[in-house]
């Protein structure tokens, strides 16, 4: 038989996957396909795992003594916990002095690693929770600045729609009257054309930013062509 393989806990250098995908493959379509998923187990570090384990394991799984009661409050135990650390380090640190030889000295040691590993135990059960809160916290973010980048369109859209009027207000009012071509002079078309200054809708999106509309339903005293609406129609479509 051959000698026995070393697998080591770090994953293997970049390197070889690198060489794997470059342009060149990855126009050929020559890149190696993504492993199968995971069904049963896996190892990590040099530890085996199954799939369906819980994210935080009990200490008893692990075949750890638990300090704690079943029902506690995480704020107090932690405390509890960091006092009986200090406690157990300055009784390591007596044993050390009077009789650094003795067994007390890894009774301690274990002692202190046994509080550490519940500490680490019961920071972890909180992760959940902080997941929980960091994705609210990006989902207030995103909302905060949909919000704000809404209101900036919003004013910019006032601003045209002020813009807009001044020029259609700075138009002098003895235009000459304009048919649908646009030609001065011309005679009159039925159905009156006025500028929409609202928001569009977005089945109009597609439409010049100088809406027109006709009202077919006009009376005929009103069945004229406003000079200053269609004169500013004009210059808008040559400018674009």
């Amino acid at each position: 038989m051959g000698e026995p393989q070393q697998v080591s806990a770090l994953p293997p250098p970049p390197m070889q996957f690198i060489k794997e995908f470059t342009d060149e493959s990855v126009r050929k379509g020559l890149v190696p396909k993504p492993p199968p998923p995971i069904r049963d187990s896996y190892m990590m570090f040099g530890n085996h795992f199954q799939c369906d384990d819980l994210i935080i394991r009990p200490l008893e799984s692990q075949g750890i003594e638990r300090l704690h009661p079943m029902q506690f409050d995480h704020k107090r135990e932690l405390k509890k916990l960091n006092m009986s650390i200090l406690v157990n380090f300055l009784d390591l640190l007596d044993i050390l002095i009077k009789s650094p030889g003795s067994i007390k000295r890894e009774e301690k040691l274990e002692d202190l690693k046994l509080l550490f590993v519940h500490i680490h135990h019961l920071i972890n059960e909180y992760r959940p929770h902080q997941a929980r809160e960091t994705l609210r916290v990006m989902m207030e973010v995103q909302k905060r600045q949909r919000l704000e980048t809404a209101e900036r369109f919003q004013k910019h859209l006032e601003r045209v729609v002020e813009m807009i009027q001044g020029c259609l207000s700075s138009l002098p009012d003895d235009l000459p009257q304009t048919n649908s071509m646009g030609e001065a002079g011309g005679p009159s078309i039925a159905g009156a054309f006025r500028l929409k200054s609202e928001p569009m809708d977005i089945a109009e999106a597609g439409v010049s930013c100088m809406v027109v509309q006709t009202d077919k339903n006009i009376s005929s005293e009103r069945d004229k062509v406003w000079d200053k609406d269609s004169a500013m129609c004009k210059i808008i479509d040559e400018m674009t």
